[in-house]
């Protein structure tokens, strides 16, 4: 064997060995710095979405809101199946659960105009699903705060995005 691959051979097997050793628990102080952080990501996930319980049932409400958009002019895109799609890929449990694209006519342009080329696309995405309490929910990001992170004319822009996306859900989300 080449003199200088044994070397390189025996530097891989130590530290694969050294990678293999099992982590020791967390001191209580690492375990509180962990949870605090957990908190504050839910925290900050909690004011990015937008999480509202819908007085219909599932098909009606995907049907809401699919109506409400092509009623408003919006652009209608596809609507995935996400329940079905994970219960193909082997999920036993997956609840239903319904992606659809969606978005005010106009304004992905009218963000990224405002923004001038400096501000993510629009995510225009609502999911309907069935929660664990067995009621009907439709989570979607929370426009109205983001537009308050911003500044100037892009946050103009998106707070009235939010406020054509808000009227859609009024009628039929608590």
């Amino acid at each position: 064997m080449n003199k200088s691959v044994l070397p390189l051979l025996l530097s891989c097997l130590a530290f694969t060995a050294h990678a293999q050793q099992p982590t020791a628990a967390p001191t209580p102080e690492q375990a509180m710095q962990m949870q605090a952080a957990m908190a504050r990501q839910m925290q900050m996930m909690s004011v990015m979405f937008d999480l509202k319980k819908s007085k219909l049932g599932f098909d009606e409400t995907v049907n809401a809101i699919r109506a409400g958009a092509q009623k408003r002019g919006w652009k209608l895109g596809d609507t995935q199946d996400m329940g079905a799609a994970m219960k193909e890929a082997g999920a036993k449990d997956a609840a239903r659960m319904k992606v659809i694209s969606l978005c005010p006519a106009g304004a992905a342009e009218k963000v990224a105009k405002a923004g001038a080329g400096k501000v993510p696309a629009l995510p225009c995405r609502a999911t309907v699903f069935d929660g664990k309490d067995k009621k009907v929910y439709v989570m979607r990001m929370n426009l109205a705060n983001v537009a308050k992170t911003l500044q100037g004319d892009v946050a103009k822009a998106m707070a009235e995005v939010a406020a054509e996306e808000e009227a859609l859900y009024k009628d039929f989300t608590e």
